[in-house]
C-alpha cells in the first residue's frame, strides 16, 4: 500500500465530497458562468463561432459529424441536481431535458445535444489486416534508418535547453 497515494485519494474523495454537498443551482449558474465568460470572450474576437461535434462509434468504422452555434446560455433557465455518480446535471426549465453534465473529479463540462437529420455521416468498410512484414519489405525498410540515442547523450538534440 502506497500511503502517498492513499493520502492523495483520501483528498480527492474528502474534496468530492465537499463539491457534492454544494447547492446544485448555486454551482450549476457559477459553471454556466464559466462557459458563458468564455464564449463571450470568443465572441468578442470573432463574430461567427460554431461548435463541430464528431460522433464515433466505438471500433471507429462510423462517424457523424456536425456544428452548432456556440452560444451563451442564460442560468435562470436551467435546474441542477446531483446524479448517484455525483456529477451535476442541468436540465431545461422549460422542458425538463437533460443538457449538462458537469464531472468535478475530471472537471470536464458536457453540452447534451441532439445530433441533427442534417448532420454528415461515414461509414468505412472495414480495412484488411495488414501484414507486418510484408508492409516492412514492400518499403524496403532498412534497420539503420533507426537510432536509439542513451540517456545523456551530448547528440541527442530533443531535450537541449
Amino acid at each position: 500500500s502506497n500511503p502517498t497515494r492513499n493520502s492523495f485519494e483520501n483528498r480527492r474523495f474528502h474534496a468530492r465530497l465537499i463539491v457534492s454537498q454544494c447547492d446544485p443551482d448555486e454551482l450549476g449558474e457559477k459553471i454556466l458562468a464559466i462557459w458563458n465568460e468564455r464564449v463571450a470572450a470568443i465572441r468578442a474576437r470573432y463574430r461567427h463561432v460554431r461548435t463541430v461535434v464528431l460522433v464515433k462509434s466505438p471500433d471507429l468504422l462510423e462517424v457523424s459529424a456536425f456544428e452548432l452555434d456556440t452560444v451563451i446560455y442564460p442560468a435562470e433557465a436551467f435546474r441542477w441536481s446531483w446524479n448517484q455518480n455525483d456529477n451535476l446535471e442541468g436540465f431545461s426549465r422549460s422542458d425538463d431535458e437533460h443538457r449538462f453534465t458537469w464531472q468535478p473529479h475530471g472537471s470536464q463540462f458536457t453540452l447534451i445535444e441532439s445530433a441533427p437529420e442534417s448532420r454528415l455521416c461515414i461509414r468505412l468498410k472495414q480495412p484488411p489486416k495488414l501484414d507486418r512484414e510484408t508492409i516492412l519489405r514492400a518499403i524496403e525498410f532498412d534497420p539503420d534508418w533507426i537510432q536509439t540515442i542513451p540517456s545523456g547523450d551530448p547528440h541527442g538534440h530533443l531535450f537541449e535547453d
